[in-house]
């Protein structure tokens, strides 16, 4: 199970960026397993590790998919995930902590970490 308190992290650098596409991925997958183990729907998987900060359009629109139907089978009321800004610091904050939010949600629904 991958840590859920690292989807919380903001990063600054291109390292704390990298670690956390790959808890973010994983927690992602996680949730998609725990789903799949519980009522056997397999949702769509896509790839969301490594994030590339100057072009996320596709990994934005994959990402939201994710959330959507996550979201949807889990009744959670879901947010617009799109619009992510890499270089603002204080949209980043507010788009990391809304997208934990949904991750939290699901983990605690899904008696995931």
């Amino acid at each position: 199970m991958s840590g859920l308190a690292n989807l919380y992290n903001v990063p600054s650098t291109d390292e704390e960026r990298a670690q956390w596409s790959f808890a973010h991925m994983a927690h992602h997958r996680d949730i998609n397993a725990q789903i799949y183990n519980l009522i056997k729907v397999a949702l769509p998987e896509y790839i969301l590790d490594p994030v590339n900060p100057n072009d996320v359009g596709q990994w934005e629109y994959q990402h939201q998919i994710m959330h959507d139907t996550q979201n949807q089978i889990l009744g959670i009321t879901g947010q617009d995930l799109t619009g992510i800004d890499w270089k603002d610091p204080r949209l980043l904050a507010g788009w990391i902590f809304l997208n934990s939010n949904e991750h939290y949600q699901a983990a605690a629904i899904l008696g995931i970490g």
